[in-house]
């Protein structure tokens, strides 16, 4: 893939500059290699030694970044064989994703509570969950093999090296972020209202447009400075579509296992918030187009030239 990948102009001087493009794309990803492999050591580290909330939140975070890099790395070296790093980075993540989902939702229960007291029922139940989870998150932490990461991330790091340090002509450091961006779109299309698997389908693929973004956003020309927000911003519009999902489904798990525990007013109180929240993305679905440009050959939205409005004839009094 990287053979056929086009330099823009826009990121680097003089496309035929084979070593200048080389150094700039090895300051690029080896850099953002470097420093999503080192904060996510550390983040581990401290999560071993102080157990908490925050530390579960700071590891995922750390990991999900970390994968982004491996996907990339993978497209930039070309590699088609499936990543041991990857695999072992998703298996650890895997039961912290449950957890942290756990915890947010006892965190807005309260709130919910304030318009639906019985929803308070549910509380045991996450609870129960929660213990369940933070048990396997601890022994999953601790258990987790830091020097077979370190060994395979340093080989592909080499391999990164080699296939950035002198790219081939028509290289796009920004390759990878055009096809999850393209998959956004796809799926956006596809999304319908009624179908809120299919929005958080659309959510699930901005999230990895949203990290290989960060890869690359030091090369990008005339970032604006609330870009970043935005991203987040929109993520967690598209974000309580499932949200509210999960509410749901929590709240028929609680009245199967409670024959006691009226799932009605939580079921009207959570569908409620699930319209309100379609509702919302769609008003915001515009949004999205303004995040990246539409093809490796088109600008940034950021920097394509908006078309000059037309004055308003105004009549002349008589």
């Amino acid at each position: 893939m990287a053979s056929n990948w086009r330099l823009p102009e826009v990121v680097m001087m003089e496309a035929n500059r084979t070593e200048a493009g080389g150094t700039e794309a090895r300051q690029v990803f080896l850099g953002a290699f470097d420093q999503r492999r080192e904060v996510f050591i550390a983040r581990l580290k401290t999560c071993r030694d102080d157990f908490s909330e925050a530390a579960v939140h700071d590891v995922r975070v750390a990991s999900r970044r970390l994968i982004a890099f491996v996907e990339v790395a993978q497209l930039l070296t070309g590699s088609e064989q499936p990543s041991r790093a990857r695999r072992q980075l998703k298996d650890l993540i895997d039961g912290f994703d449950a957890l942290r989902d756990t915890q947010a939702m006892q965190a807005r229960l309260d709130d919910h509570a304030r318009e639906e007291p019985t929803i308070l029922a549910l509380r045991e139940r996450l609870l129960t969950q929660e213990q369940e989870l933070l048990r396997k998150a601890r022994r999953d932490a601790r258990t987790f093999d830091t020097r077979k990461l370190k060994d395979r991330l340093k080989r592909l790091r080499a391999q990164v090296d080699k296939s950035v340090a002198k790219p081939a002509p028509g290289f796009d450091p920004f390759a990878s972020v055009d096809e999850a961006f393209a998959r956004v779109c796809r799926l956006d299309v596809a999304a319908r209202p009624e179908d809120t698997a299919g929005i958080h389908r659309v959510r699930l693929a901005f999230k990895k447009f949203r990290y290989r973004f960060e890869i690359v956003h030091t090369a990008l020309p005339a970032l604006p400075a609330d870009y970043p927000a935005r991203l987040h911003t929109y993520q967690t519009i598209v974000g309580r579509v499932q949200d509210a999902e999960t509410f749901l489904a929590l709240t028929r798990e609680c009245a199967a296992q409670d024959e006691t525990f009226d799932p009605a007013p939580a079921l009207a109180f959570y569908t409620r918030l699930r319209a309100e929240a379609i509702d919302d993305w769609l008003a915001n679905r515009r949004a999205l187009a303004a995040f990246w440009r539409p093809a490796p050959d088109k600008p940034f939205p950021w920097l394509a030239r908006r078309p000059r409005r037309r004055s308003t004839p105004r009549s002349t009094p008589q």
